[in-house]
């Protein structure tokens, strides 16, 4: 099985909408990519290709991180979808690992996601509550496994804290 990783092209814009409402079981994830498209949100969106067919999504936006008046970006991995009858194949998980490498190819330090606490610490996310980061996803006292961060440098997260914000698009999911 040759699975090939790239970055979408205007052509692919109705697969990935498809893919994307296939994996998610509705058209919400489908609908905020192309929301965080049109807004100039996206700041990489990679398909997983088979056979020349699109079978796999994973969108990057920038989050904001305040602390005080210091306000940081930092990019957010989601929504990641791959077709129902091509997952636990190991097409996510390609497309984790393409993400995280061209994350820390931009130099970027950290990467944020909403995720299940089961499946993404394999690719070095961790609980993002106790490095400091609080987010709109966690209800003060609540679950905060979800919320999740990878270390992309060495040293991280170093003084970076503060509170986590998704582009205003994810509130519609």
């Amino acid at each position: 099985m040759s699975i090939k990783i790239r970055l979408e092209t205007p052509a692919d814009i109705d697969a990935i909408y498809a893919v994307e409402a296939a994996a998610f079981g509705g058209a919400a994830h489908a609908d905020l990519i192309n929301r965080l498209r049109e807004d100039g949100a996206l700041l990489l969106s990679q398909v997983a290709e088979l056979h020349d067919a699109i079978i796999g999504h994973a969108a990057y936006s920038l989050v904001t991180v305040t602390e005080g008046d210091c306000v940081r970006r930092f990019p957010a991995l989601g929504p990641i979808g791959v077709e129902p009858r091509h997952q636990g194949i190991g097409i996510g998980s390609a497309l984790v690992r393409a993400g995280l490498q061209a994350m820390r190819d931009r130099g970027y330090e950290l990467l944020f996601l909403v995720g299940s606490p089961r499946y993404y610490p394999r690719f070095g996310f961790q609980p993002a509550q106790p490095l400091g980061f609080t987010s709109d996803y966690v209800e003060p006292g609540g679950s905060h496994e979800h919320s999740m961060v990878a270390l992309l440098q060495a040293g991280m997260p170093g003084d970076i804290r503060g509170h986590v914000r998704f582009h205003p698009a994810f509130a519609d999911v």
